[in-house]
Parts: C-alpha cells; structure tokens; sequence
C-alpha cells in the first residue's frame, strides 16, 4: 500500500462506490454543511465564541468553499468526481478544528466531537480503510495543535488527557467503519497472483503482457452492464492488450495521472479490483 499524499488525494485503495453514487454522496456533502453552518452561527449565542470575527471568518471561509463545491461537483466528469468530493471533506476536517479554536475548546460537551464521527464515515465511503486513517489521523494532529493554539493564544492549559482520550476514541471508531465497510459493504475479494494493479505494475508472476480472464477471480455471478465514454472504452481496449499506464497516455497523448484516473474509475465501474479482473467483468458484458 503507498503511502498517502499529504493532502490525501491519492489514496491507493479505489473508491468503492460508482461515480454516480460518489456524486451524490458529494452533493449530499454540500446540502448538510448549510445547516451546520446555521448550527455554529445559533452556538454563538448560547456559548460567545473566543472569537467573534474569528468565527465570521471561519463561517464565511465554509460558505465559499460549500459554494464552489456545489459548482465543481455539477461540471465534475465521471473521472474526476472522486477527488471532488474527498477534497471537500477534507476542507471540511479543517473547518472543524478551526470552528474548535474561535470557541476556545469544547470544555465538557461531548457533541462536537462526536460530529468527527460523520466525518470519518464520509472519508469511508471515499476511500474505505485508507479514508478512515487519513481522517484519524488529521484528527490526532488536529488535536494536538488546537490545544497548543490555545495555550499559546489564549493562555488556555494544554489538555494531553483531552487529547489522548478521544484521539482513542476516534482510532476505534475509525477501525469499527472501516471494517464494516471492507467486511459487510465490500466484501473481501480474493487477489490472484499474477493480476495487474490499477498502476500498471504486476503483484506476482505473470506468463505475458497481455490480460486474460483466466487469470483472475470472478467476484460476481452476475455483473451489471454499464455504458462506457469513448474515451474509456479506448483506455480499456489499451489496458486489455496488456498497455501500461505510462504507454496509454503515450498512445492517447494524455498525461499519465489522467490515464491513472480513468483506469481507477473502470475498476469502479466495472467491480473488479485489479486491472485483471476489470478485463474479464468487460469480455463478460461485451465491452471489448
């Protein structure tokens, strides 16, 4: 498994939903945050934020990024959907712990930090595993420099049992989401030796550059049709004759993380989990 980018943007694990349900996913993303923000704005006035101006700013700052999100996810391809939406959640883990520092914490209630919870569960959605730790682990540092930012701000003591205990919490809540999500949503498919990644590189021994059906595992009996982009039939005529990813966006004068994504889309479309398996679902519907 590679390591994750720094802004989680290329998660190795494939998305396990279709384009068409990440998209509403995504949508369902910027329908929540409107109320969230009404809830932070009445917070204010039971509980007078540290901040004032601080939070006009952070509310405001959400609002902007909520509405370019609404306008990138209408104009967003099939292709490029995913990184959409991850990207908005991943704002929105850093909306969250800013909203933390112009309240100064949120001393004995609980709810804030429970609402992380739903965070996660978007990252899970995403990305499966990988989007669970990605966001438990922004959670951890999170945590760690909101309570440096307050000592250092606003004189407030650095709280390490705060810290520690629901920094466990949210491991164990991550850990609950994503195996529900492997165990009971994806299924645990068997990987074949020989198969072909989404990167193009082989994960075992393979007799020759191209990509038979007998080499991989059929994780369906029955497989739903799905209607292909020109330019991903073209892309997966390429991976069925054994093309890498950097000789398809040669072929197709493409760049290589372009290629990258609409072979990760097709594994998602097609439910394989290995380029091989992604030719055998398509030979089965007729796609090549």
């Amino acid at each position: 498994m590679r390591t994750l980018s720094f802004i989680g943007l290329d998660a190795a694990q494939r998305p396990r939903l279709n384009a068409t349900s990440i998209r509403q996913l995504a949508r369902l993303g910027t329908v929540v945050r409107w109320p969230g923000l009404l809830f932070a704005a009445i917070l204010s006035l039971a509980v007078p934020p540290r901040s004032s101006v601080g939070l006009a700013l952070v509310l405001g700052w959400v609002a902007v990024y909520n509405a370019w999100g609404m306008i990138a996810i209408s104009k967003a391809d099939d292709a490029s959907i995913h990184r959409v939406g991850r990207a908005l959640t991943l704002l929105d883990t850093l909306s969250y712990f800013l909203v933390l520092f112009v309240f100064g914490g949120v001393g004995a209630s609980t709810s804030i930090y429970a609402a992380y919870i739903l965070l996660i569960v978007w990252m899970v959605a995403y990305d499966g595993a990988e989007g669970a730790m990605l966001c438990v682990g922004i959670f951890v540092v999170g945590m760690i420099a909101l309570h440096a930012a307050l000592k250092a701000v606003f004189n407030q003591d650095f709280d390490g049992r705060d810290v520690v205990f629901w920094s466990l919490i949210m491991v164990v809540a991550g850990a609950i989401l994503a195996a529900y999500d492997r165990i009971v949503i994806g299924g645990v498919l068997p990987q074949a030796q020989g198969t072909l990644t989404a990167n193009g590189s082989s994960a075992g021994a393979t007799s020759g550059a191209g990509v038979t059906a007998a080499e991989v595992p059929v994780t369906s009996a029955t497989v739903p049709a799905v209607r292909l982009s020109p330019r991903e039939q073209e892309v997966l005529q390429l991976v069925s004759e054994g093309f890498s990813n950097s000789m398809i966006a040669g072929r197709l004068h493409l760049s290589e993380n372009t290629i990258k994504t609409y072979v990760e889309n097709l594994l998602s479309r097609l439910n394989a989990r290995n380029r091989a398996e992604a030719v055998a679902a398509a030979s089965r519907q007729n796609l090549i």
